[in-house]
């Protein structure tokens, strides 16, 4: 019986804490007022993109100076700093299995120059 009553106040405690939680959430760290982002941020034109896409070293894989790239849309902020972008990205279009890359991207501006911030 003991050991049943111990049991239900556990229960009990872990139940008002979630409830709690749940209750407080919104106070202690609120949603951001709009979910819609306003298009007033600085963000990379598809020439610009590709340019920081071609400087770009990969650590160990293969030269993206043939690079090509289609911007999607952006927002601010993300993983990096700056603007983090949909892109279409095809490493060596001269090779005839290409494939392209649906990926995220980061762009960050560097001196008014666009670099490659989170690939």
């Amino acid at each position: 019986m003991k050991g049943s009553a111990i049991s239900m106040f556990g229960a009990a405690c872990l139940a008002v804490g979630f409830g709690a939680g749940f209750v407080l959430r919104p106070v202690i760290s609120p949603i951001a007022a709009s979910a819609t982002v306003a298009a007033d941020f600085a963000q990379p034109s598809e020439e610009q993109a590709t340019a920081a896409v071609r400087r770009h070293r990969l650590f160990a894989g293969p030269s993206l100076a043939n690079a090509t790239l289609k911007l999607g849309d952006c927002s601010p902020g993300g993983v990096g700093p700056g603007v983090t972008c949909m892109t279409q990205v095809v490493l060596d279009p001269t090779r005839p299995n290409a494939v392209p890359l649906n990926r995220p991207v980061g762009f960050a501006q560097v001196d008014g120059q666009w670099e490659v911030a989170v690939w």
